[in-house]
């Protein structure tokens, strides 16, 4: 790696030397993966291919991994890793007037966070279930929680086993013959007042959430879940109370155990009956006439950008802690490889046990394929208990959905305190308390997802959180780097920390090389608006809904309210941060042109000071598109 001459490369603040670094290259690796796999790679990935052409989805996914999500990865792990700040100054040090960019972020994943918290809970729950041996409850129609419309295959074979009888069927907590033309009559009237529901889908609301009849009617605390969410802000809180060297310890379990059991579960979708009829649905019979659609391409770069966790300051964050040679960026194509890997490979293993299901039901795939909630806390769970040993299986998709919540929240909470801590090196000393408030107060603002009515505003969140504001910070960011401060100028940054490409592999696709130099300028910038321009539309245009058929429940118009407070909330960082910063160069004296001005304590700040006048505008395409590879003498050879 390549180290470059103080007097172009100099930090003035020297307490960035205390900053904590990673134990190893490895740590940082697998906290990043833990960060960026998540829930999303197991319960939405599956059902979007599905829905885009199966099979056919992989090349419109594959290609916007590499000319977006890579990329935009790369560059998020290397400002981190140039700067050695988190997301709530680095931009402010680039451009003033950008701070809150970065500022946004932070609340952005603390918003996300609030949410995915939550699921977090509900996984706990399930836990408990499983562990105290009452996993049966969600394959039964028995409990007191379930009602009249519960309705359930399992049921009518124990009934078959009870009476004696084939063709025995069970309604409203009773065993009938099949020649009980009454309780058959009783059976047909009753579904058709509202239809049947699984006993999975009433354990999820009646038991685990207790879910109330609309918005409006809160229905007080759900003390399951509201114990089950303070174990998890406690478990979040105590990971991160000694910073970054505990996460990276924790993320050598934490990301590596969800791929050997999906490897595990993924093996064992193999052997069930009918598994072929969930993959031929999800890869092996692919429609290509999708991929001619803008629809598919729309899918494919949303998924790729939340799924890799870009936009957040999650991974910018993580690599604050790097030391400025790590190669973060062999570190970006592991973590996208990984990201991928489980997408698809997950993806298997769930539709291979969806087909199971399909066929013992006698049911086409798409009646029993569900996406997000509902395939991780409804359809799967279902599923499982059709398998032998349901227990075993349910304990082992639990415990992976877990392992996969909590690393990602992990990283949504480190950028709030890491934003902090920065803003205000004071709270470098009550690093603790720091943590702890923090988790406590998202822990307080979180409560109103515990009451009955909590599923609706889990959904509001879920559905507006993270959308228009993350791809407008997205595009500000990519904007700020690439064309405001000079794709040119960045590149040497990147060449401190790496050297120049010492060879034709290096050129073309290196960490500095023209495959990173052309996406940055043209592919991600599209790609970005494009994604923007979709958003504004669909989310104008949004209706929300809970439920399906006659059991569809639309949200009432202060739903929508709330949802585009949160969504632009993390916007409204930006021109806080700008007033802050006007009143702040005002009252220092300072010319209102610094706004618009490299900061001093930009790490490279004295080379580009001296080789390009960094003024109100940018050097304009000198900064952004002049390659300029003949400051050889300031770097020493890379290895790439």
């Amino acid at each position: 790696m390549a180290s470059v001459s103080p007097a172009y490369y100099d930090i003035p603040n020297p307490k960035s030397e205390e900053r904590q670094k990673w134990g190893s290259g490895i740590q940082f690796l697998l906290a990043c993966i833990g960060y960026s796999v998540g829930l999303g790679n197991i319960w939405r990935f599956p059902s979007l291919a599905y829905q885009n052409g199966g099979g056919a989805f992989l090349i419109p996914y594959l290609i916007c991994s590499f000319f977006f999500g890579l990329p935009i990865l790369y560059l998020e792990m290397s400002l981190g890793q140039f700067a050695t700040v988190g997301p709530g100054v680095i931009y402010g040090r680039l451009r003033p007037v950008f701070q809150g960019i970065g500022w946004g972020m932070a609340i952005l994943s603390w918003l996300v966070g609030l949410y995915y918290q939550i699921i977090v809970a509900w996984i706990l729950v399930y836990l408990y279930v499983i562990i105290t041996g009452q996993s049966y409850k969600w394959s039964s129609c028995r409990n007191d929680f379930n009602t009249q419309y519960c309705k359930s295959i399992l049921e009518d074979r124990r009934c078959e086993e009870e009476i004696g009888e084939v063709g025995a069927f069970y309604f409203n907590k009773t065993c009938y013959s099949l020649t009980d033309s009454i309780a058959h009559k009783n059976m047909t009237d009753t579904f058709n007042v509202l239809s049947a529901i699984s006993p999975a889908e009433e354990f999820f609301e009646n038991y685990i959430l207790e879910k109330s009849a609309d918005m409006n009617d809160l229905g007080g605390i759900n003390l399951k879940v509201t114990i089950a969410l303070v174990i998890a802000w406690i478990t979040t809180a105590l990971v991160l109370w000694k910073g970054v060297k505990i996460i990276g310890r924790v993320a050598f379990f934490t990301a590596t155990t969800p791929y050997i059991i999906i490897a595990i579960m993924f093996i064992q979708s193999w052997t069930l009956e009918g598994h072929m009829k969930g993959l031929d649905f999800y890869l092996l019979q692919p429609d290509f006439s999708v991929v001619f659609k803008w629809e598919t391409w729309k899918s494919a770069v949303t998924q790729n950008c939340y799924s890799l966790g870009v936009g957040f300051g999650g991974l910018l964050s993580l690599a604050s802690f790097n030391k400025k040679n790590h190669n973060c960026f062999r570190d970006a194509i592991l973590v996208s490889f990984a990201d991928g890997f489980m997408s698809i490979f997950g993806g298997v293993a769930v539709f291979n046990v969806l087909g199971f299901m399909a066929t013992r039901l006698n049911l086409r795939i798409n009646d029993v394929v569900q996406s997000g909630t509902g395939l991780a806390f409804i359809a799967y769970p279902e599923a499982i208990s059709h398998m032998p040993v349901p227990w075993l299986w349910a304990l082992l998709f639990f415990v992976m959905l877990w392992l996969l919540g909590v690393d990602s929240q992990f990283g949504l909470v480190e950028v709030i305190c890491t934003s902090l801590r920065d803003q205000f090196p004071s709270l470098k000393k009550y690093e603790g308390l720091l943590v702890f408030t923090t988790c406590f107060v998202s822990f307080l603002v979180g409560i109103i997802m515990t009451t009955k009515a909590g599923i609706f505003y889990f959904n509001v969140f879920d559905e507006y959180s993270a959308s228009l504001g993350l791809i407008i910070l997205l595009l500000l960011e990519i904007t700020l780097v690439v064309f405001v401060y000079g794709c040119a100028n960045y590149i040497d940054d990147i060449r401190m920390m790496f050297g120049q490409p010492k060879n034709l592999l290096g050129k073309l696709f290196g960490p500095s090389g023209w495959y990173i130099k052309i996406v940055w300028l043209t592919v991600s910038p599209i790609f970005a608006t494009a994604i923007l321009i979709v958003t504004i539309m669909s989310t104008f245009t949004k209706q929300m809904t809970y439920g399906k058929d006659d059991r569809k429940y639309s949200y009432p118009t202060y739903a929508y309210t709330i949802g585009w407070v949160l969504s632009l909330l993390p916007l409204v960082a930006i021109p806080i941060l700008i007033w802050f910063k006007v009143h702040k160069f005002k009252k220092e004296g300072k010319s209102m042109r610094e706004l618009f001005r490299l900061q001093p304590k930009w790490p490279s700040y004295k080379l580009h000071s001296k080789n390009r006048a960094h003024s109100v505008l940018p050097g304009w395409l000198a900064n952004i598109i002049g390659f300029n590879d003949n400051r050889s003498s300031l770097y020493m050879d890379s290895k790439f």
